[in-house]
């Protein structure tokens, strides 16, 4: 099967895995969705642009294989909240107001772009650390989000991420 623009993939009661030919490996798991549109800032804080993106909403597990050296990778956006780059991490709607990021190896940095189209940081997430984050979707942009929370990632967490 092949994503096009435009598309969405729904796991209902499974597990997905979806990968591309540059190393991305994304699983999504249950009540999990995967949407790839195109959005204004397109995902690349440096080279901001309309360009075809990921956007991921429910559990997911995100990670690469491998980057080629000087390979440009576009970042992902958590529907709910905000963008991260490449990173491997796992990633949860906790409730309606609430998202939880886990760095599971190296750190996660995120960030948001305001509706002047300016990007500004959120937060950057050491690795084994867990941060939960807030959203107030009525508020603007740079009052939307607020870190609730950074833990480190429990033992039990850590088995249920790697099982």
């Amino acid at each position: 099967m092949t994503l096009e623009v435009g598309d969405i993939l729904k796991t209902r009661d499974g597990l997905v895995e979806v990968r591309d030919n540059y190393g991305l490996v994304l699983r999504l798991g249950p009540s999990s969705e995967l949407e790839y549109v195109y959005h204004p800032q397109g995902g690349i804080i440096a080279q901001p642009a309309e360009r075809p993106t990921l956007v991921f909403f429910g559990e997911i597990f995100k990670f690469r294989h491998y980057v080629r050296p000087l390979e440009v990778v576009a970042c992902g956006k958590y529907r709910t909240s905000c963008w991260y780059c490449p990173a491997n991490v796992y990633a949860r709607n906790l409730d309606a107001h609430r998202d939880a990021f886990y760095a599971l190896l190296g750190g996660v940095f995120i960030w948001e772009w305001d509706e002047r189209g300016q990007s500004f940081d959120l937060v950057s997430i050491p690795e084994g650390y867990k941060a939960v984050l807030r959203h107030a979707p009525t508020q603007p942009m740079r009052n939307r989000y607020a870190v609730e929370d950074m833990v480190p990632i429990s033992e039990k967490e850590w088995e249920y991420i790697a099982s």
